[in-house]
């Protein structure tokens, strides 16, 4: 199984240690007797560049050593990489890609698409109008531009849609055009989570507790954490305890993990 990810370009998700989360989920596979009989399951990590338009060439000679393929990231690359799976008639397996992509007859989502948990969240509070804010970077980039297209293509209003990185202007230039905009209830983030130490989430909080946005008016909404299970029973997390201004801005967020007692 090849494991892609922008893993020796963005330094969070290095910190996820693919290889040894790869060796571990596979050793898991080959002693349980649901999976391995007649198989040995094997990983390789596949590094999948940060820029769009290189990230599928990781992909060109990997027919000839995986049979199946987890990843990629980008979901600009969704389509590109699904039809190169298609063609080798090799299943891939992403939780990254939004919205429905046709003629992949392939591609697997393997837990429930995070924009379609967002949309299942805004409907049962009923809060239509969204902005989005993404990290600079072309994966955050790409997550925001299609978790943008398929809440439109699910009937809600999504009015602004811009970045903003680690300066504090950038953050500034972002939260005042979701102040001027009509009625956004809702900020969804797509970036790396402070929690873990996104600094561009921090910034952005950190501003907005000072533009007096974290009053209730708004709702901060992290997309990260959509996609993977963020520990939170009776875990402190340092980077709330030692920044009180951050700790007063989180109050506004509102986080969604998936629970995965397992």
């Amino acid at each position: 199984v090849g494991v892609m990810g922008p893993w020796t370009c963005d330094p969070l998700l290095a910190r996820a240690l693919p290889e040894v989360a790869s060796r571990l989920a596979v050793t898991r596979l080959n002693r349980d007797p649901n999976f391995n009989e007649g198989f040995w399951w094997d990983a390789v990590v596949l590094a999948e560049a940060c820029q769009t338009p290189q990230a599928v060439t990781g992909l060109l000679n990997v027919d000839r050593y995986a049979t199946g393929l987890v990843g990629p990231l980008n979901p600009a690359t969704c389509g590109a990489a699904g039809l190169l799976a298609a063609a080798w008639n090799k299943p891939l397996a992403s939780w990254a890609c939004v919205g429905d992509v046709e003629g992949l007859e392939t591609l697997v989502k393997p837990m429930p698409e995070p924009s379609g948990v967002l949309h299942a969240l805004l409907r049962f509070f009923r809060w239509a109008h969204v902005a989005i804010i993404s990290a600079p970077q072309d994966l955050w980039r790409e997550v925001g531009q299609g978790l943008a297209q398929d809440l439109r293509a699910r009937g809600l209003p999504i009015t602004v849609v811009t970045t903003a990185g680690t300066q504090e202007d950038e953050a500034r230039a972002a939260l005042r055009r979701v102040q001027r905009a009509d009625g956004v209830r809702v900020v969804v983030m797509c970036m790396h989570s402070v929690l873990l130490g996104g600094e561009e989430q921090r910034v952005l909080l950190e501003k907005a507790e000072d533009m007096g946005m974290t009053d209730g008016t708004y709702v901060f909404i992290p997309y990260d954490t959509l996609t993977f299970p963020l520990p939170y029973h009776r875990l402190p997390y340092p980077v709330l305890a030692n920044n009180t201004k951050l700790r007063l801005a989180y109050d506004a967020v509102l986080t969604v993990t998936i629970d995965s007692p397992d």
